[in-house]
């Protein structure tokens, strides 16, 4: 007995589509139990996340493209099996983007986990995120072009409207877009880092705190943070305060009376600086007679503090102890005098 066409073509679709089930089933049994144990032998577990990520979504994939071979050979009208077409079409777009997605974001993880988070750098932290949105969007944007054109929509018309809505939305934003540019700038060439001291062309000094994409938060001596648009810290000479090195070099003048011993007072000046514990050994503290004042001799000491914090605290504790070693070796600090002859 001769078995009609329509039976035959749909016994065979019914057919491809159990043995891609079975394939399909094969392939996950593969990667679920076999695939581990050649990925044991390396010595990074990003194969075993990626197989662990893709292994769901290839299974459907198998499945899918067994289904679109075996309705396209069942006998049915042109306008069912476009319409099965699409819709098949638009399950294997949306299973590839979740793919995609999938394997991006176990890559990205996996080096913010082992490799990000080990350096000494913090320009990678901040990128990551940055990057995986961008590489989502990118992903998104060729599926919908993707199933666009395959329903026979001009492609390149919308791509022409997209880019004429994204330069009149650049032209409305241009000083957030200026900034943003400006935040990828700072996190690229690394100026200053977070924690750095810096000092800016209009005197406020600060410690930076975040470097954001639109702007940078520095927290100044007096706890107020100051949020400064990247645009102008790109754009403006930044002085960064612990580059190369947190040392801060800082010096101190004292004036004595004129027929004082000026050797005496330079060791006394430079005892009184090394017994202050914020003051570092290496460069030694120094001192150096540097002018005839009208009524002093003028010393001025020269020595490096451990952190730009260390300044003012410095100072005090070494103006103290001079004061003090100076009034007991009998150095005098003289106070502004003036001389005046009166001709008879």
């Amino acid at each position: 007995m001769q078995i009609p066409p329509w039976l035959y073509e749909t016994l065979v679709s019914f057919g491809i589509l159990g043995v891609s089930w079975v394939a399909a089933k094969i392939i996950l049994y593969i990667l679920t139990h076999w695939a581990p144990k050649f990925t044991r032998f390396t010595s990074s577990d990003l194969d075993d996340r990626i197989i662990e990520s893709v292994k769901n979504p290839v299974y459907f994939i198998i499945v899918l493209t067994g289904l679109y071979i075996a309705v396209a050979r069942l006998p049915l009208s042109a306008k069912v099996k476009s319409i099965a077409d699409g819709i098949i079409f638009v399950m294997g777009v949306i299973i590839v983007i979740a793919l995609a997605l999938k394997v991006t974001d176990t890559i990205i993880e996996w080096y913010a986990r082992e490799i990000a988070s080990k350096t000494e750098s913090t320009v990678d932290d901040q990128l990551i995120p940055l990057v995986e949105k961008i590489v989502n969007i990118f992903i998104f944007v060729m599926g919908l072009i993707t199933v666009l054109k395959h329903f026979g929509y001009d492609v390149l018309s919308l791509l022409t409207a997209l880019g004429v809505g994204s330069l009149a939305i650049g032209l409305a934003a241009k000083e957030t877009l200026t900034n943003m540019l400006s935040g990828f700038t700072l996190m690229v060439d690394r100026p200053f880092g977070i924690g750095d001291r810096i000092e800016l062309t209009g005197g406020q000094v600060g410690d930076v705190l975040d470097i954001g994409l639109r702007s940078t938060k520095i927290m100044t001596p007096e706890q107020n943070v100051l949020v400064v648009p990247n645009a102008e810290l790109v754009n403006t000479k930044v002085v960064n305060l612990s580059f190369p090195t947190p040392k801060t070099r800082n010096n101190i003048t004292v004036g004595v009376a004129y027929g004082s011993d000026i050797e005496k007072a330079k060791n006394i000046m430079k005892e009184c600086a090394l017994s202050v514990t914020s003051v570092v050994k290496e460069p030694a503290p120094d001192v150096f007679f540097t002018k005839f004042g009208d009524f002093s001799l003028e010393l001025m000491l020269v020595y490096t503090t451990e952190k730009f914090g260390d300044k003012v605290p410095s100072q005090d504790a070494i103006n103290m102890l001079i004061l003090k070693r100076f009034q007991e070796d009998g150095i005098e600090i003289p106070f502004p005098t003036r001389v005046v002859y009166s001709r008879p």
